[in-house]
């Protein structure tokens, strides 16, 4: 009992200490905070009259730069630098620039067979290639826009003579520039012409006339 006692007495003893450790620690942190933040208080507003005082005298600075130019009542300029041989040395150094061959109107077709269509057809900007799958009554014509900017219409003209007379649907081209019509009901052993055609700016262009017969 004895020896529990004595514990007891040593654990309350040191409790004690702690807290009042502890105590006293923490008034003295409290004295020190106060100072510190009456400080900070003071600096800031030293900082806040400094900040007012730059805006005022810019403000004022302002002010004095409007009614200067409000006060002007004429301009004048000075023609001194005009008759500066410096001046009057200097040269216009423009380069004129020539004009040059455009490249390639459609990369996606080959060289050859670019140039055989330039070759063979009267505009750069349809190309009538020749038609496929020819049957007794049917026939795939093909062409080619070598450009499909500004581009509202393609379609074909066919007939069994070079006046031709037929005109097929609108057909959409294709991403690099290539358009078909399938054409049925067409004679058997019959020689037939045909051109592909567009509408460019609004303004009709066609290729070379191209003849197949059927079979």
């Amino acid at each position: 009992m004895k020896i529990m006692y004595n514990k007891f007495l040593i654990i309350s003893t040191v409790v004690l200490i702690i807290g009042g450790a502890y105590l006293y620690f923490s008034d003295n942190l409290n004295s020190e905070i106060v100072p510190v933040a009456y400080g900070s208080s003071l600096t800031s507003s030293n900082i806040l009259d400094k900040a007012l005082s730059s805006i005022g005298s810019q403000i004022n600075s302002d002010i004095s730069f409007l009614n200067t130019l409000v006060s002007l009542k004429e301009i004048k300029i000075d023609t001194v630098l005009f008759n500066n041989k410096n001046f009057n040395s200097l040269k216009n150094n423009t380069v004129k620039i020539e004009p040059v061959v455009a490249g390639r109107s459609n990369p996606f077709v080959s060289i050859i067979d670019q140039d055989i269509n330039n070759n063979n057809n009267s505009t750069a900007d349809v190309i009538t290639d020749q038609p496929t799958q020819i049957t007794d009554k049917t026939v795939i014509l093909n062409g080619t826009v070598s450009m499909t900017n500004n581009v509202t219409d393609t379609y074909f003209e066919y007939g069994t003579t070079e006046v031709l007379g037929s005109i097929t649907t609108i057909v959409k081209p294709s991403l690099v520039g290539s358009f078909i019509k399938n054409i049925s009901g067409l004679t058997p052993k019959t020689n037939y012409f045909f051109k592909a055609c567009a509408k460019i700016n609004n303004i009709k262009s066609c290729g070379n006339l191209v003849s197949f017969t059927t079979n």
